[in-house]
């Protein structure tokens, strides 16, 4: 939608057509409008009001192209009334009634003139303070994500070396997933919530898509287990985002730990497809399937973190049968 800003034509002409030359074209140009609607007004009312169309033309006058323009084309159609309306084709004397009627109008075209220009500056001064506004946003915004990221990386660092000081292979392998996680919403974090976006939608197709490869690069998947995508553009919601792509980060994690087991090859597949309901997202392997032990601990921190994270989306989680593992999570519009 544009605003008043976008039909500033002297500035935004500017520097490459003068501000005189933008003023005297849109004042002409106003004034041949005028002249042009007249004449068609005469083929269809007789003996219309001479000055039937001063003011809006003047009014569009001065928003285009500012008050000096307004002047312009002010000036120019009342000696067009005169020239052609009361006295054809010449300036004739004027009555007293026509004389005090050309004086009226134009006073109130400078009225008119006056209040668009106090409606101009005054769009403009708003205009500069909502900038400056956003600007100190701006700064906020990369101030507190600059701090989110410390953090992040404050509890990484923490977990990390809690992990390598833990005599525990179980307490260890539970610190290693915590920092997985928190090493995952950190990297949502960092790719979802940036100040220079703009707008609350993204494709949740690209951000999985760089999902997956950080994924392959931080589980050392080889050639011998690969993680594919497929993926299709799907517009949702930021915070949205960040719930999938976790509950996507723990099904490939532990589709990576288990599925493949003793140097096992196979693939793991995450794909999303635009269905009728909204967004389908599968993330499926071909391994050894879910053995009894892994049912036992997909009741587990692990199980409730993804159920979670599939509500949190609002999306509805179901597991398929099949050779290997596989999970859908259906995302409603």
């Amino acid at each position: 939608m544009l605003g008043l800003g976008d039909l500033n034509l002297r500035e935004r002409l500017a520097p490459d057509v003068p501000a005189w030359v933008t003023e005297w074209v849109c004042a002409g140009a106003c004034a041949a409008l005028a002249g042009l609607l007249r004449v068609i007004v005469d083929l269809l009312v007789p003996t219309p009001p001479p000055y039937v169309f001063l003011y809006p033309l003047v009014l569009l006058a001065t928003l285009l192209a500012g008050w000096r323009a307004g002047i312009y084309s002010l000036t120019i159609i009342l000696l067009g009334v005169w020239y052609i309306v009361l006295f054809p084709a010449r300036f004739g004397p004027l009555g007293a009634a026509e004389g005090v009627a050309l004086l009226l109008n134009a006073i109130s075209g400078l009225a008119v003139i006056a209040v668009a220009q106090a409606f101009r500056t005054s769009y403009r001064a708003a205009e500069a303070e909502r900038a400056g506004k956003l600007e100190v946003r701006d700064l906020l915004l990369r101030e507190l994500n600059h701090r989110v990221k410390n953090n992040f990386q404050m509890v990484e660092s923490l977990l990390d070396m809690q992990r390598r000081r833990s005599a525990s292979a179980g307490a260890e392998q539970a610190l290693a997933d915590a920092l997985r996680r928190v090493h995952s919403m950190a990297q949502a974090h960092a790719n979802l919530y940036s100040p220079d976006e703009a707008g609350d939608a993204i494709d949740l197709g690209a951000y999985l898509g760089d999902l997956c490869e950080n994924l392959s690069d931080s589980l050392l998947l080889t050639g011998e287990v690969r993680l594919d995508s497929w993926l299709t553009p799907c517009p949702v919601s930021r915070d949205r985002a960040v719930a999938v792509g976790l509950v996507v980060n723990e099904l490939v994690t532990n589709a990576a730990k288990y599925a493949f087991p003793a140097g096992r090859s196979g693939r793991i597949l995450v794909s999303l497809r635009q269905i009728e309901a909204g967004c389908e997202l599968t993330v499926v392997d071909d391994g050894v399937g879910m053995p009894p032990e892994a049912e036992i601990r997909s009741t587990g921190l692990g199980r409730k973190l993804v159920e979670g994270f599939a509500r949190q989306a609002g999306g509805a989680l179901t597991r398929g049968e099949g050779p290997g593992v596989s999970h859908t999570l259906v995302l409603p519009h």
